[in-house]
C-alpha cells in the first residue's frame, strides 16, 4: 500500500503568506497608533501634575511636547483644560482614522485625563 505525500501545498504556502502578510501590515498601521496614543497620555500626564500654569500655557506646553513627541492628531486647543488656583485638569479625547486600503480603515477613539478637579483632592 502506497501512501501520499504529507506536507503543505503550494497553494496552501501562499494562503498562508497571504495571511501573515495581512497580520504584518496590519501591525505596521495599528502600532504607531498606539505609540502615538502613549506619548498623548505621557503629555498630559505631565501637564497634569502642574500647578502653576494657565490654561494658555499648559496648551502651548502640549503643543511643543506634541512636537516632539510626534504627535499629530491633537493639539493644545483640542485639550480639555481647567486651570485655577492651584487645579489643573487636563482631558485629551481624539480619533485616530488610519486607512488601510480602498475603502477598508479603522477608526480608534482615545480617551486620557489627568490631574485635580477640585483644591480639596
Amino acid at each position: 500500500m502506497q501512501r501520499g505525500q504529507n506536507g503543505f501545498t503550494i497553494i496552501s504556502t501562499l494562503v498562508l503568506m497571504a495571511f501573515i502578510g495581512g497580520v504584518i501590515l496590519l501591525g505596521f498601521k495599528v502600532v504607531p497608533v498606539y505609540v502615538e496614543y502613549a506619548a498623548v497620555k505621557q503629555a498630559v500626564r505631565d501637564l497634569g501634575s502642574e500647578t502653576s500654569s494657565s490654561e494658555y500655557q499648559i496648551r502651548k506646553n502640549f503643543n511643543t511636547k506634541a512636537d516632539v513627541g510626534d504627535i499629530s492628531s491633537i493639539r493644545g486647543q483640542d485639550l480639555q483644560v481647567v486651570a485655577g488656583s492651584g487645579i489643573v485638569h487636563v482631558r485629551a479625547a481624539y480619533r485616530r482614522e488610519v486607512p488601510l486600503f480602498a475603502n477598508v480603515g479603522l477608526i480608534f477613539d482615545f480617551e486620557t485625563e489627568a490631574g485635580k478637579t477640585d483644591s480639596s483632592q
